[in-house]
């Protein structure tokens, strides 16, 4: 009886260990994983890649140059990455393609890349994107910052916004 219990308790033990290595999984950083996975062999940033190598097709799916889907690429084993790895690449992707150089053409002149800036001085409170350190709506704050057109505004919102939701834990 003992013994049985012993074994119980092992068993039980092995699967606890194992849950946090899950749910670890939905908080992988898109740029570590596009590093980690992508960047040996493709040497440009991510951004890079996508404006070189990508565009969509007539459904919105990413397809490579050769008109490949970029999904069924990387489901084949191309790249090494598990699904939900391939997932958060191909969020990560079409949200670059979606903001055709955007945070590039507007406001890399004066900050770092969209994720350090987001990462260093911005955080979400009460659900908004609020200045670190000035605690200033940033939102309110970009609609006369930056040169941003108002249709603009929002998406470099989410972009910076999407930059916080990645963070590794």
């Amino acid at each position: 009886m003992l013994y049985r219990l012993r074994i119980a308790c092992a068993l039980l033990l092995m699967v606890l260990a194992l849950l946090p290595v899950r749910g670890m999984a939905q908080n992988l950083d898109p740029h570590q994983l596009y590093e980690r996975s992508c960047g040996r062999c493709h040497e440009e940033h991510a951004r890079e890649f996508v404006e070189k190598k990508l565009s969509l097709d007539d459904d919105g799916a990413l397809v490579s140059q050769n008109g490949l889907k970029l999904e069924m690429f990387l489901k084949s084993g191309h790249g090494g990455l598990n699904t939900e790895e391939t997932d958060i690449i191909l969020d990560h992707l079409a949200a670059i393609n979606r903001g055709h150089g955007l945070f590039e053409d507007k406001c890399r002149i004066c900050h770092d890349r969209a994720y350090e800036l987001a990462r260093l001085k911005l955080f979400i409170q009460d659900d908004k994107l609020v200045g670190r350190y000035t605690d200033r709506d940033i939102e309110a704050f970009l609609t006369h910052h930056g040169r941003l057109t108002a249709t603009e505004v929002p998406f470099m919102v989410e972009t910076l916004r999407r930059q916080l939701q990645t963070t590794s834990k």
